[in-house]
């Protein structure tokens, strides 16, 4: 229950926030504590699927958010992305149930939240936004035929909704999977919510990450983005 309400009031505060804005987050590279010199946290990291679903699949919805070790979320967080089609094989080196096979999957229709008292905070409480893309390149390690172990490189694209001429991108060099139910393994407590493609903490089956060699740059001015969903839309969910 503590991480359904997480979900829920990261979007609630989002589309509650005040009209009256201070400043654009300040431009500039923010790396994670796992790389030299970076000052953020890494990340804990969840996909969940209906039953038949998979990670690799159309359905498969994410849910992001930073963990300092006791406190999930609190500095930056990503969620509600869905697949809406099904991974696209970029390399296989599969041969007889063993080997490495590198699948591209894409997630649509991700929202993000900072929080005004990160490094790149410029007098707002926090800063949501919406993704305008987001791709993860999943290495995935069979034995036998079975999915042993994977490992993620994530690259997207996003914007600020108070500030649209500035953009975002969320750069993972280091993700690698801690467990999955296909497996039999139980997800840890400390963990995000699996999520259904409508944003709510329904799934019972998924996978569970660490996301580790984050980059977030933020630059003060990029296109404006045509549309995307309202954070209304997103709240009508939970009525």
């Amino acid at each position: 229950m503590k991480l359904r309400v997480m979900c829920v009031s990261f979007i609630a505060a989002a589309c509650w926030a005040s009209s009256v804005f201070a400043g654009a987050p300040l431009p500039g590279s923010y790396q994670s504590s796992d790389l030299p010199g970076g000052t953020i946290s890494p990340g804990l990291y969840t996909e969940g699927w209906a039953p038949g679903g998979g990670a690799l699949l159309a359905g498969t919805t994410q849910n992001c958010g930073s963990w300092n070790g006791s406190s999930l979320g609190a500095e930056w967080r990503y969620t509600c992305g869905t697949m809406i089609s099904s991974g696209a094989v970029v390399y296989d080196g599969v041969i007889a149930g063993n080997g490495n096979r590198v699948v591209a999957c894409t997630y649509t229709g991700g929202i993000f939240w900072l929080s005004g008292t990160g490094p790149w905070g410029n007098g707002d409480a926090q800063y949501p936004g919406h993704f305008d893309t987001y791709v993860e390149y999943e290495s995935v390690q069979y034995v036998g035929g079975v999915p042993i172990a994977a490992t993620t490189t994530v690259v997207s694209s996003a914007h600020f909704d108070a500030y649209p001429t500035a953009c975002l991108a969320f750069g993972i060099a280091g993700g690698s999977r801690i467990g999955t139910t296909a497996l039999g393994n139980t997800m840890p407590s400390n963990y995000p919510a699996m999520l259904d493609p409508a944003c709510s903490a329904t799934m019972v089956n998924g996978a569970w990450w660490t996301m580790n060699s984050l980059t977030i740059t933020i630059n003060a001015s990029c296109a404006t983005p045509t549309q995307h969903a309202t954070w209304g839309a997103l709240k009508a969910i939970y009525r």
